[in-house]
Parts: structure tokens; C-alpha cells; sequence
């Protein structure tokens, strides 16, 4: 049974009104499983760009999402090229996935935080130019894990997993 559902979306720039269809698996964005990363500021990306990329932070998220949908857009899509894993490439990564799916957003986050049910940050341990700062309230989420490694190109990436 589908279900259509209506989603007022708060952007940045505009109020937009979205639809999508629910069913068992998607719930349009609601209890997101969301994943980002984020320089010591909280930025995200700039001039629409991402901060930085490194390869073991990839491998590393990959394993985290396991079997699990991945949710991303065509910008972020070829970060995973040649990683086996469950990828959904879409526009609109952030309402698309459902409650069981995860979604690495690297150029904007929900603009409301009860839409997020777990969040995964990667911290770049750096400080990089951003125009994009994440701005959800984490007062409602809990600190589940920490763990850091040394990446690729970066000497230290710290793992944080924020619940609900």
C-alpha cells in the first residue's frame, strides 16, 4: 500500500513543498539514519564542494552501512566507485531514505533534527574554508561510540555515532 506524503522541507533559501511516495521502507526522511563530515567547525562543504575526501574514511563508512541502503547524490556517487555495497544515487538523498537506510549528505543536512534518528559524524580534525555549516541540535541525541584512525590523507579522522 503507498501512501503519499506530504513534507514541507526548510532549505536554506527557500521553503519548498516536496511529495514522495512511502511504503514499508521509505518514510520520506523521517528517522534518518544521517551520515556527514565535518571539519573543526562544523563546516561542510564550500562553493558547493565538499572539504576533503579520503579513501579509508570511504572504506570505513562502507562497512559501517554494511548491507544497509545507502542513499547518496550523483556528486557523491563516485567516491564509491568500485566499493560493493547497496547505492542508491538520487537528487534528494535526504528524503528518499527510509528508516532502515542510511544517507551520507555532504552539502546539506536536514533542517530539522527530529527527522534524524542516528547520526554518524567523520571529523576531519581540521579546519577547512566552508559556506555550508551543520547546524542540527544535538541535545536530544546521545554519544554512542568514538573511534578514531588514521586515514589516508588525513593523520586523524574521529568516528562519532550519535543516537536518539
Amino acid at each position: 500500500m503507498v501512501i503519499l506524503l506530504v513534507f514541507y522541507l526548510e532549505l536554506a533559501n527557500a521553503n519548498d513543498l516536496w511529495y514522495t511516495e512511502s511504503n514499508d521502507t521509505n518514510t520520506g526522511g523521517i528517522n534518518l539514519k544521517l551520515i556527514v563530515c565535518l571539519d573543526d567547525r562544523g563546516g561542510m562543504a564550500f562553493n558547493r564542494r565538499r572539504q576533503s575526501r579520503d579513501r579509508i574514511l570511504i572504506e570505513n563508512l562502507v562497512q559501517h552501512v554494511g548491507t544497509a541502503r545507502l542513499y547518496v547524490t550523483p556528486y557523491t556517487a563516485k567516491l564509491f566507485r568500485g566499493h560493493v555495497l547497496d547505492l542508491w544515487e538520487t537528487d534528494t538523498p535526504l528524503l528518499d531514505a527510509g528508516s532502515t537506510d542510511y544517507c551520507f549528505s555532504e552539502l546539506e543536512a536536514p533542517s530539522h533534527e527530529a527527522d534524524v534518528s542516528e547520526l554518524t559524524v567523520y571529523r576531519w580534525n581540521r579546519h577547512y574554508p566552508s559556506d555550508t555549516v551543520f547546524s542540527l541540535n544535538l541535545s536530544d541525541f546521545t554519544l554512542a561510540s568514538t573511534t578514531e584512525f588514521v586515514g589516508s590523507s588525513h593523520e586523524k579522522i574521529t568516528k562519532e555515532v550519535w543516537k536518539k
